[in-house]
């Protein structure tokens, strides 16, 4: 498998913002521990995610905001008018203190709209993040010891133009000569075509077999895989193999 290739095929993220399948979860767990660089990127992309939920949590007031604030300070410096009430001839009052009280609690109140709305975009974004689909992670404990054999070779298989969210991953048994495919994303094939695996063999396409992918969640087995393949292709077929359309390649 090619790591950097698979390090920017956005999984990495998918798996940090938990958008990414079981089995491409299961996936990444496994080949973790096998790949440094791997690892390390996972680590990285965790801690830039991170600081990205604080400044989003954090926002100040914009500028405009800021200057409408000072203007209102501002203006509580000048002094009031003083309104005289002559309710009797022998006494006067003054209410020349409501003016800064009331603007007081108006900018008390803004201040305090901002820090809510700030509170509540940070409690949108962590519960966005956290947010994880409740499904069922498990596989069959014959697909578990097919990722682990070491003696085993992952292939990444990527989308074709325009099909570029298509994902599957393939491991080969170089000894058995079998494929592995367990389908991540891909278009279910119509009633009147299949998905054909090819392995690339001095340039040249080999047909190793069809895919049934009507099979999810689980690996698909194929045999007679050649010797000295270096590249395999998923393609869409009529009823016989003609190398059709190509959804998904992958280099060893």
């Amino acid at each position: 498998m090619d790591i950097n290739e698979y390090i920017s095929s956005g999984i990495i993220e998918m798996y940090v913002m938990g958008l990414c399948s079981p089995e491409e979860k299961a996936e990444l767990e496994l080949l973790r521990p096998q790949h440094p660089q791997l690892d390390a990127t996972i680590a990285q992309f965790e801690k830039s995610f991170e600081n990205n939920l604080l400044q989003t949590a954090t926002a100040q007031p914009d500028a405009a905001t800021d200057e409408k604030i000072m203007q209102a300070l501002q203006n509580l410096q000048a002094p009031a008018p003083v309104i005289n009430i002559i309710s009797n001839p022998t006494k006067i009052i003054k209410t020349n203190w409501l003016r800064p009280v009331a603007a007081a609690a108006i900018l008390l109140l803004g201040i305090s709209g901002i820090y809510n709305y700030t509170l509540y975009k940070k409690m949108q974004v962590q519960q966005l993040a956290l947010a994880e689909p409740k499904k069922d992670t498990s596989l069959p404990a014959a697909d578990y010891a097919v990722m682990k054999n070491p003696a085993i070779t992952p292939v990444a298989m990527y989308g074709v133009a325009p099909y570029t969210l298509c994902r599957c991953t393939m491991y080969w048994d170089k000894k058995t000569g079998k494929a592995y495919i367990m389908i991540h994303h891909l278009i279910p094939s119509p009633e009147d075509k299949k998905y054909q695996l090819w392995a690339m063999v001095n340039n040249k396409p080999v047909n190793v077999g069809m895919v049934h992918d009507e099979i999810r969640d689980r690996f698909i087995e194929l045999a007679n895989v050649p010797e000295g393949a270096t590249a395999f292709a998923v393609t869409l077929e009529n009823t016989s193999p003609t190398e059709g359309q190509t959804f998904l390649y992958g280099k060893i």
